[in-house]
């Protein structure tokens, strides 16, 4: 499936998104089958940013296509974001996944933030999926 461009500053559809290849595959395919209407290309597809990237490009990609990248790489992504945004740009929103949670709950948490936000709710926004309050920080209480 071809991985169509988006301006950033169109307000009122869904969020699209660009899956890094860094996260796996079958993500993609369980968003799809859990709600065939949500607009998702991977690295390498058609229309999308080749295989091995680096992060830098894959910002301006993302934001050149107006999707928000999902990706697991919390090592050194936010440090390409710091360094995006003092250049100037400006993200259409980044999800960095974290580790160690089941792919129901991340699908979930991406499908509640495609279905109750806009393409423009999501401009020079990152978020880590899921999200996790600071009440849930401590397994205690």
């Amino acid at each position: 499936m071809p991985c169509p461009r988006s301006r950033i500053d169109q307000p009122m559809h869904n969020p699209k998104f660009l899956i890094d290849e860094d996260t796996p595959p079958y993500l993609a395919d369980a968003l799809i089958q859990k709600e065939p209407a949500v607009d998702i290309c991977r690295v390498g597809g058609p229309g999308a940013p080749p295989f091995r990237a680096l992060d830098p490009d894959l910002l301006v990609a993302a934001e050149s296509l107006g999707r928000v990248l999902i990706t697991n790489d919390k090592s050194t992504m936010p440090g390409h974001l710091v360094d995006h945004f003092l250049s100037g740009r400006h993200t259409a929103g980044v999800m960095l996944l974290r580790r160690n949670f089941s792919l129901g709950r991340i699908v979930q948490e991406i499908l509640n933030y495609w279905a109750t936000t806009t393409a423009h709710d999501w401009i020079d926004r990152t978020v880590y999926i899921p999200y996790r309050s600071r009440r849930h920080l401590n397994p205690m209480e």
